[in-house]
């Protein structure tokens, strides 16, 4: 640092704070490789499915207040009943993972479809009496 630029030092650090994540990173890496290479089985109640990696994030565009009654029912009532099943380490991926896999698998076509059009047919119908 020198008095006429107080930053002029900044590079220095972060590219000291960047080694120190990248050695830190390694350490991590290979404590969890010799990890997982003494411990071979994995244990499905604590450890997850899936990694972040692995995951794909979408964007869903809803109402705030279906996003409000999905949030509470994904906190509240699947991560309970999973907890109660004995799970540990519940993660958000996973569990959005299982209901999206249930509504493909589960064929609930039909049941979407008649969602999607009351849904519809309850905006026209508030539409059209604003218009009244």
């Amino acid at each position: 640092m020198t008095d006429s630029d107080p930053f002029a030092d900044l590079g220095d650090t972060l590219e000291d704070s960047d080694e120190e994540s990248v050695s830190a990173e390694s350490s991590t890496a290979e404590s969890q490789s010799s990890t997982s290479d003494s411990n071979q089985t994995n244990d499905s109640l604590t450890d997850t499915a899936f990694s972040y990696e692995a995951a794909q994030q979408r964007p869903f565009y809803a109402r705030a207040s279906t996003i409000d009654d999905f949030d509470s029912w994904l906190n509240y009532e699947l991560e309970r009943e999973l907890n109660d099943r004995g799970y540990q380490n519940i993660v958000v991926r996973e569990m959005t993972d299982a209901l999206l896999r249930t509504v493909v698998e589960e064929d609930l076509v039909e049941d979407v479809a008649q969602r999607f059009e009351s849904a519809r047919n309850n905006a026209t119908n508030t539409g059209s009496e604003q218009f009244e």
